[in-house]
């Protein structure tokens, strides 16, 4: 802990070099530096070392505050501090004022407290997934909910983000509320509120702790975006810096998973009614947040959309290990929760590397909308390679590390299949896992066909170029980071399986159990990744091939125009025409309003949930507002009224309450 808390200091003494006018490489070392000793006890653990604690005894009422790394904090410390190392140091290029008097841009003073807020969240993300008490955890993620709402309206000139970030101000302390109610029914026959008391009362909950479980689901399914409660997150992703939203995808709604899973390690057992309700709830937010992210233009909208779409494949993990968990199988438990482990890590670095790439792509451009890009990968060589990569690996296509994380989810649910009792109907979610991932294959083909191949659809696009070293080398390590856990595999295996082993503790799985009975690291395991080695050489060979051959060829003709004697870029598959067919087998709940005329045609997305259900309701409380406004400019003598009626409704109460009792 001594490693991890040293860490954290010198990346808060970051955010004060900010603030204090240093230069910003003091800011980019010390955040570098911070995050390595971070994350050097978390990777211990991960490793197999004894897990980590520290225990500070605070004055009533404030009870002991305990701190700690297990397993599963450890691999969630990995991922905060490696996605916001990357993050931090890309913003200080992506805010650096190239244009002051440019309309929109910020003050240099705005984008130093931009650096020492960002500073702050990941220092609070952090304490987060450490914390073992109600308070600190509660304290921090109150910290972290705070600090992404100024990271969101950092442009809040712009009512689109002043917008974004109030329905996210309103949600997330929604979420909060549902915490606050969560830790207050559980620990209140609990000695006090660390996690450890929690966990020794926790089979002494009423109806199973029914109350509890329902309350995790409100209140972490709000911060992970999960599907009906999704609607605020593409809102905050699209107004936020692009560094921002990569960190708010890749860790900050993560922190709804941590949640969840920590919920269910202290629960020891859960029910089966809440491990279906989270397998189905995967089901859906994986199914329509992809085909949400088809009908998108906007291309920050359609990644935050898939953040709902992966959110959804990690609860497909989690279901069906609460599935294990609820009758008794060991290894289905322990691969389910090393699926959403492993995806949820493997996400945090692909998702983060995708909003940097459209960031880099935005920056040059000056345009987040996918219609107008085209031909950007002759102008943004490294970028492009980086967002392929990305892209690759969230379709789950090898030898990349989505295809690891996926393929042990897809084994948790061919082997719940094998079981003799209801659970093997989990064996079903497969069919919508790979219908996630060919669709996720569609929209990705659409996005760099459309971004990065052809001919540019907009004028802009001509005068795009590189992004700065400052941005690219943080993607570039982040692109590493996916090739190493996709071509490696074998070495990130046992570490998943020992975060699955504290969170299948209630079936009797130890570590070292679970090792045994997962049978993660029989020649399975070997051979993908010798796959993995053998597809990524072939890859090499055949572009080695491709660039000998055009060397070889001694005329290029033009491409073949059709038939038409003068191509023009407008002639090009757009991103409607090239989603269409795919979206018209789901116009019921694509959300899609088609525009079509003689000359174009275009499409435009509506969030169903948003505008069918939260904007409706949210109007007529504000009806409501609006009719009950009158109370508050009566006189004093309907004050003194509404006193006088107050005052008899409780004494009749008193009067009355105890003789029906």
């Amino acid at each position: 802990m001594t490693l991890l808390a040293i860490g954290l200091g010198m990346i808060a003494l970051a955010g004060f070099s900010a603030l204090a006018g240093a230069r910003i490489s003091l800011f980019r070392v010390l955040i570098i530096l911070g995050s390595a000793i971070g994350a050097v006890p978390a990777v211990r653990v991960l490793l197999g070392a004894s897990s980590l604690g520290a225990w500070f005894d605070a004055p009533p009422p404030l009870g002991p505050w305990v701190f700690g790394i297990d397993a599963l904090s450890a691999l969630f410390l990995v991922a905060v501090l490696a996605v916001g190392a990357a993050c931090a140091t890309y913003g200080l290029t992506y805010l650096a004022p190239t244009d002051p008097d440019r309309e929109g841009a910020l003050s240099a003073r705005k984008v130093a407290v931009t650096h020492a807020i960002f500073a702050l969240l990941i220092i609070s993300l952090a304490l987060v997934v450490v914390a073992r008490a109600a308070l600190p955890f509660l304290m921090m993620w109150e910290v972290m909910a705070v600090a992404a709402y100024f990271l969101v309206v950092v442009e809040s000139k712009k009512a689109e983000v002043r917008r974004a970030g109030l329905i996210y101000l309103v949600v997330t302390h929604t979420g909060t509320l549902a915490l606050f109610g969560l830790f207050a029914w559980w620990g209140k026959n609990a000695p006090d509120l660390t996690f450890a008391s929690l966990a020794a009362v926790a089979p002494r909950l009423p109806s199973g702790g029914a109350a509890v479980l329902v309350l995790a689901l409100i209140g972490f399914g709000l911060k992970a975006g999960l599907v009906p409660m999704h609607f605020w997150l593409p809102q905050a992703h699209a107004a936020a810096p692009s560094h921002v939203s990569a960190i708010m995808s890749g860790v900050v709604i993560k922190m709804g998973i941590y949640g969840l899973l920590r919920v269910i390690a202290l629960m020891g057992v859960v029910p089966a009614w809440w491990a279906w309700v989270v397998l189905a709830l995967g089901v859906a937010s994986g199914v329509l947040g992809v085909v949400w992210a088809l009908a998108q233009h906007d291309i920050k909208r359609l990644l935050a959309f898939h953040s709902v779409e992966n959110i959804g494949i990690i609860l497909m993990g989690m279901g069906v290990g609460a599935l294990g968990l609820a009758y008794g199988h060991p290894m289905v438990a322990v691969l389910g929760f090393a699926g959403a482990a492993l995806h949820t890590l493997n996400h945090a670095l692909f998702k983060s590397l995708l909003f940097l790439g459209a960031g880099s792509a935005i920056h040059a451009t000056g345009t987040r909308d996918v219609e107008r890009f085209g031909g950007l990968a002759r102008r943004m060589p490294r970028t492009t390679v980086a967002f392929l990569i990305a892209s690759i690996a969230i379709v789950g296509l090898p030898p990349l590390n989505g295809f690891v994380s996926e393929w042990v989810v897809y084994r948790a649910m061919l082997r719940v299949g094998l079981v003799a009792d209801v659970s093997r109907l989990a064996i079903f979610a497969a069919v919508a896992l790979a219908l996630v991932g060919g669709l996720a294959l569609a929209c990705f083909a659409k996005v760099v066909g459309i971004m990065y191949l052809g001919a540019p659809r907009d004028v802009s696009i001509h005068a795009a170029h590189e992004s700065p070293s400052g941005m690219t080398r943080p993607m570039l390590a982040l692109a590493a980071m996916c090739a190493g856990i996709g071509l490696l595999p074998v070495f990130v295996l046992r570490p998943m399986v020992r975060v699955a082993a504290v969170v299948a503790a209630g079936v009797g799985s130890s570590p070292e159990d679970a090792l045994t009975s997962a049978t993660l690291f029989d020649p399975a395991g070997a051979a993908m990744t010798w796959l993995a080695f053998g597809l990524a050489l072939l890859i090499v060979l055949a572009w080695a091939a491709r660039a000998a051959f055009h060397r070889e060829r001694e005329t290029c003709g033009p491409t073949w125009g059709c038939g038409y004697a003068d191509t023009t870029a407008r002639m090009q598959y757009s991103a409607s025409s090239f989603a269409a067919p795919v979206l018209a087998v789901f116009a019921p709940v694509a959300g899609v309003r088609v525009k079509r005329s003689a000359t174009a045609f275009a499409t435009h997305a509506a969030d169903p949930m948003l505008e069918g259900a939260v904007r409706p309701v949210w109007h007529r409380l504000q009806h409501l507002a609006d009719a009950l406004r009158p109370i508050q400019r009566g006189r004093l003598s309907s004050y003194l009224l509404y006193m006088v009626a107050a005052l008899m409704t409780l004494l009749l109460y008193l009067l009355f309450g105890g003789a029906i009792r």
